[in-house]
This record gives structure tokens, C-alpha cells and sequence, in this order.
């Protein structure tokens, strides 16, 4: 369920978010090696309506397309799937900004997937990027 890839996919920095299934497949970690260690941990998409933190990204990475970052980025993409029909979720699934603790789903799993590679980085800072889709 989780991919995990040392580097941006070629065009991934030119797709809208309702693309990225199409690209990724799935959630996404995505670990970018930059000046100074620890990374910054960055979340987006936990809810796939909110695609902010997505464009946010999008912008500070391609700043940085022919340099080297200051610090090490993982990236984690993640309802890719919610995301292709502009949905914080879909039907069957758990919200995934609620998947972070105990649960038996695989969405569950991979969280847990996501939280051990940080922990064994030594997160420097964790950022989940959300936007306001309520009232």
C-alpha cells in the first residue's frame, strides 16, 4: 500500500493532485536528502478536498529543482485516491488523519509503515498541511 522512493518522479511537480494516483499509485513517502539531517517530515493529502498543502509543495520544490535543498525533506502524499475524485475520503476508507494510532485497517499499517521510517531518520520537524473545507 505505501510506496517509498528517494526521489521525485520525473513531472510529478507539474500534476494537479486529482493526477497523482495516476503517477504514484498510492500513498507516497518520499525521501529527499538535502544539506542538513535530521528531515522535516511534511504531510499533504491526508484528506483528498484539501489539496493546499499539494500546491504548497509544489512550489517550494520546484525552487529547488537544480539545487540541493537546505535540509532533508520525506514527504509523505497520501489519500491519492480520495484525492482523483476531489473527496477528503471514499467510501470504505478511514480518514486518514485518524489512521496514526492503533486500528486493524492497512491504511493503519502503512501509517505505522510511515512513523517508523521517521523515527528511525530522527524527524528534525513534522508539518501535515491541511486546508479549512468546513463551514
Amino acid at each position: 500500500m505505501l510506496t517509498v522512493l528517494d526521489h521525485l518522479p520525473d513531472q510529478l511537480l507539474d500534476l494537479e493532485a486529482h493526477q497523482l494516483e495516476d503517477r504514484l499509485g498510492g500513498p507516497t513517502l518520499i525521501h529527499l536528502a538535502g544539506r542538513r539531517d535530521p528531515p522535516l517530515f511534511v504531510s499533504v493529502l491526508l484528506h483528498g478536498n484539501e489539496v493546499t498543502g499539494w500546491q504548497a509543495v509544489q512550489q517550494l520544490l520546484r525552487r529547488y529543482t537544480r539545487r540541493e535543498l537546505p535540509r532533508s525533506l520525506s514527504l509523505f502524499i497520501g489519500n491519492v485516491r480520495a484525492a482523483r475524485y476531489g473527496q477528503r475520503r471514499l467510501d470504505g476508507q478511514p480518514d486518514y488523519n485518524r489512521i496514526w494510532g492503533p486500528g486493524s485497517t492497512p491504511e493503519h499499517a502503512m501509517a505505522q509503515a510511515v512513523l517508523q521510517q521517521m523515527q528511525q531518520r530522527g524527524v528534525f520537524a513534522s508539518v501535515d498541511i491541511h486546508n479549512n473545507t468546513g463551514t
